[in-house]
Order: C-alpha cells, then structure tokens, then sequence
C-alpha cells in the first residue's frame, strides 16, 4: 500500500487511519470484492431466468417482458421471422436496475449501522473509547473518521457494484443526471443514518450485545417498511410521505419506478409541500430530500459533539429542542393536504382526520426521542438542586427558576418537553382552523392534540423521576416504565374491546387516545368525559411532579451535606 498516501491520510484524520490500517488486509479485501461480485451474479442471473422461453410459449403465450398486446399486467409473446423471441430489453434493464439499487442501498445503510454500532460498543467494552476521547483529535474528527473508515469494505463492495449499475440504467434509457441524483440520496442517507448509528452507540451502551443487532433491525424495519413497494396504499397527498423521503429507495429515478412497480403512489410526482408541487421536478424533489436529510444530520452531530464530550449530559439543548421542534412541525406539516383541505375546501369528512393522524404519528416519534434527549441523568440534576439550594441559602442572586427550566443544561427537562409540544400543537392548529371542515370537527381535533401533549407530559414525567433514582439500571426501567405504558393499555383494550366498546373514557387513558378523538365513525365522545380525561392526566403528570420536586430537594439536600462534609 503506497505509504505516501496512508501518511496524507494519518496526518488529516489519525482515527480513519487507525480504521483502515485494521481493516484493509488482503484477505477482507478479497471477501468483500468477492461477495459484492457474487451478488451481482445472483441477482443478474436470476432476471435472466424470469425472461420467457420458447418452451414456456407451449403453456403460456403471455409474459411481462413480452412486446404484444397488454393484458392482466402481462403482454402477448410475439416472435421475430427467425423465430425468437421479441423481449423488451427496456423493462428487463429498469427491473434489474431498480432492484440493485435498492437491495444495495438497504445493504449499505442497515449493515453500515450495524457495523458502526458494534465497533463502538467493542471500544466501550474494551474501554479504550475513553482513550480516544482524551487524544488531542477534536470530536469531530474522531466521529468522521469511525464513520468513514468502519464501513470501509462495504463502500468497497458497493463501488464494485457502481458500474453494472450504471450501464443497467444506461440501457434502460435512464439518463446520468438522474441516475447521480440517486446517488446523491443514497449518500447524504448514509450520513443520516450513521450519524444515527454514532448517536445510538455514545447513549445506548446499557443495552450491551443487543445494541448493535437493535440499531440495525430498527433501520431494516424502517427501510422494508417504506420501500416503494410497500407504500402502495399510502397516497403522496399524506404527511407519511415525509417518512418515505427519508429511504432513498423512493427516490430511485421515475422511469424505474413507473416501469417496475406499476403504481402511481410509489411515484412522487404528485407530492406537494404547502400545495407547491416539488414532485413533478426531479431537482425540487432531490433539494427537498437533502434538505430533509441536511437538517437531521445537523441536529444529530450537535448531539454527537455534546454526548462524545461528557456521556452525562443530555443528548440536546433546550434551545435546539425548540428549534428541531419548529423544523421538524415545518417540514411535516407542509407534507399536509393544503390543496384539498385549504385551497380547495374539500368536503370530505374524513380527510382532516386522516392528516391529523399522520402529524401525530411523526410527532410520537420525535417526542419519544426529545424525552431521552432532554430529560438529563441522576447526577445533573443533584448538580443543578445543589446549585439551587446553596444560591437561596447564601443569598446569591441567580437565575429566575423558570428562566433556568427553560435554558438550563442540567435541569429538569419537563418545562422544555412542554414547550416543545406546544410548539407542535401551534403548527398543527394553524391547518385545523385554516381547514374548511365543519366546527365540530375542528374541536375533535384541538381536543385529540391536548391529549397527545398531556400523554407526552406523562411519559416525560415519569421517565424524569425514574432517571433520578439510585438504581444503577435506571436507564433500562425509565425505558421499559415508558414502553409498558404505551403497549399493555393497546393490549388490554384489544383483549377486552368487547366489554367497553361503548366507554369512551378508557380508550382516552390511552396511546390511541389521540386517534381515537379525532377517528372518523367513533362513538360521540360527551364534554364530560373529555374533561374527565384531560384532568386525569393532568392529576397524574401532577402527583409525579410533586413527587419529583421533593426528590430534587432532598438530593439537593444531601448533595449540599456531601460538599460540606468534604471541605
């Protein structure tokens, strides 16, 4: 290996040199051009066994790469004056194109991640990551090089498989600036998800083993779930399409799409953002996407250089709480239905609900995530009730307390989770009163968005009180407390829906709450049992605060004895 080029790239990143001087040995060399070359054979050979025969001619005379009469998806085999077949060679290229792209591009990401967390996990547990962490490399350049240089063979892999795939699109008449805007997706999509996977590694370390094979289930899943063709239900007009830009199969260009699955939802050509039409342009739909993906990336790396610095404090700021809040409730909520709900004042009556419940289904994952990134740990907050205590008794003038649970680092998050939520539930009132659907509906709807706030205010809570306790695995029962509450009520109520179908008050106590306010074709719900409901869990988030302001204070107590004891 020419040791002038390994020397350029010691002296700009040491980390992605020690990456690669540990990897790039002649026998993983040899394994990962192996297998990228014997994948592309399977795959190559097994479009080439789909082509129709002669001999299948006997028993069916129709077959999708025929050139005929189009009939039930399929057209009439016809042959030439020699008799052969006449193949179209167009759609047999797309369809091997696009499914390269996309096994490739699952491939790289879902196993990236994985190797990305378990080679942290393997420093952590080796505890030679604190060693890095105290070399004179910045954070910045430690985490880039892990990112660039881990994965190294499978980049490898997948620059052999460029070329096949190039003159497979090529052949199938796709042309070089759409065929480079899917690698450009595919590309920035990788940042995204290892910068995820980095994340996941510095702050999911409690997980042990599982920590890897976790991370790399929940990007296949994500990936499977919203391939092009697993989306074929979910029309463009939805905000779930904000899920679908986020895997870059759904960007693989149009003509491959159209040609290989047949369906008009697994385009984009009809997405609108604020009822601009982004989807009939391929440069408005690719800068979309990378904006999307820039944005996730940014907030991912500040969380990146705050957790490889100190592992103890929380994963965001609360000032960039608010600001992923308000881009986040941007992006989302453009991905709406304006034209219809707005602009055109359709009169469908299911078309808000149906909206309403796609803005809360994204927003029940970033509040998920905004509660592990702001709720800080057992020794910040003794940290913080110590300040706050010495400062009162000495007199010292400080900080107001809301001003300090609304900035602070190290105080409780519950103050800044709210007023993340209420910057979501802003966003989403401005397209329920701009709507043109009838009053009741619109209350439905404010009502389904107080429960969802007043559920993420008990998860928060509990997951705050849980953190400070003394229990060395507090991390795993704040997590697991969380997870029960949201999955035993489903349960049950599936279990006994029979027997309170018709009380409305215990399907409100629960994660479907939201959905279930605001469903089309559910049981009017009585302003009593709304109120009933609101009040229940504002009683509840107020025990748990009550019962966590008297721990902070007796930890700030104890904390105080400690200091003084000391000096």
């Amino acid at each position: 290996m020419n040791l002038n080029w390994m020397n350029q790239v010691g002296d700009w990143n040491p980390q992605l040199l020690r990456e690669l001087k540990g990897r790039l040995k002649p026998r993983n060399l040899i394994l990962a051009g192996g297998i990228s070359l014997l994948g592309q054979f399977i795959i190559f050979m097994y479009f080439q066994t789909q082509l129709p025969t002669k001999l299948e001619l006997v028993y069916n005379s129709f077959d999708r790469y025929c050139t005929g009469k189009l009939e039930y998806n399929s057209r009439e085999c016809l042959v030439d004056g020699f008799g052969n077949l006449l193949i179209n060679w167009q759609l047999w290229y797309l369809d091997v194109f696009t499914w390269l792209g996309i096994i490739g591009s699952i491939s790289l990401l879902v196993a990236g991640t994985y190797l990305i967390i378990n080679d942290l996990a393997a420093e952590e547990r080796r505890e030679t990551l604190n060693f890095i962490r105290l070399s004179p490399q910045t954070p910045q350049s430690i985490l880039l090089g892990k990112m660039l240089g881990v994965p190294i063979l499978l980049y490898l892999g997948v620059i052999l498989a460029l070329p096949l795939h190039i003159c497979l699109g090529l052949a199938g008449q796709i042309s070089f600036p759409e065929i480079f805007s899917f690698y450009a997706v595919v590309v920035a999509a990788g940042i995204l998800y290892y910068s995820s996977a980095l994340l996941f590694a510095l702050v999911g370390s409690w997980l042990g083993g599982f920590q890897a094979w976790l991370g790399g289930g929940v990007a296949l899943g994500f990936l499977l779930v919203t391939t092009p063709m697993a989306v074929t239900a979910i029309p463009n007009e939805y905000p779930l399409v904000f899920a679908r830009l986020i895997n870059p199969t759904s960007l693989i260009p149009t003509t491959a799409i159209s040609a290989v699955f047949r369906y008009s939802d697994t385009r984009l050509n009809n997405f609108h953002w604020f009822a601009l039409p982004l989807g009939e342009n391929l440069i408005t739909t690719l800068g979309f996407a990378l904006l999307i993906y820039g944005l996730g990336t940014y907030f991912i790396w500040h969380s990146l250089q705050r957790c490889f610095r100190d592992p103890n404090t929380t994963m965001l700021s609360k000032r960039q709480s608010y600001l992923l809040t308000a881009s986040f409730a941007l992006l989302t909520l453009g991905c709406a239905n304006w034209q219809k709900l707005v602009l055109e004042g359709s009169t469908s009556k299911y078309l808000l609900a149906e909206n309403l419940m796609c803005l809360l289904f994204l927003d029940f994952w970033l509040f998920l995530y905004l509660i592990a990134a702001l709720n800080p740990h057992r020794q910040p907050l003794q940290d913080w009730a110590r300040y706050r205590r010495t400062s009162n008794s000495q007199g010292v003038v400080g900080r107001k307390l809301v001003q300090d649970l609304i900035w602070g680092e190290k105080s409780p998050g519950l103050l800044a989770i709210a007023i993340n939520a209420m910057i979501a539930i802003i966003a989403i009132c401005g397209l329920i009163i701009l709507s043109h659907v009838q009053l009741d509906e619109k209350i439905r709807a404010i009502f389904a968005l107080v429960l969802s706030s007043s559920l993420a205010m008990l998860y928060a809570s509990i997951a705050q009180l849980f953190l400070l306790t003394k229990n060395q695995h507090r991390i795993f029962w704040a997590a697991a407390t969380v997870a029960a509450l949201i999955v035993v009520p489903v349960i049950v109520l599936a279990i006994f829906s029979p027997y309170v179908r018709d009380n409305n008050y215990f399907y409100l106590l629960s994660v479907i709450g939201p959905i279930f306010a605001i469903a089309p074709g559910t049981n009017s719900i009585s302003p009593i049992t709304a109120l009933l409901s609101i009040l229940g869990y504002w009683s509840a988030v107020g025990l748990l605060i009550f019962q966590l302001k008297r721990k902070l204070v007796k930890a700030g107590e104890s904390a105080t004895k400690a200091l003084m004891a000391s000096n």
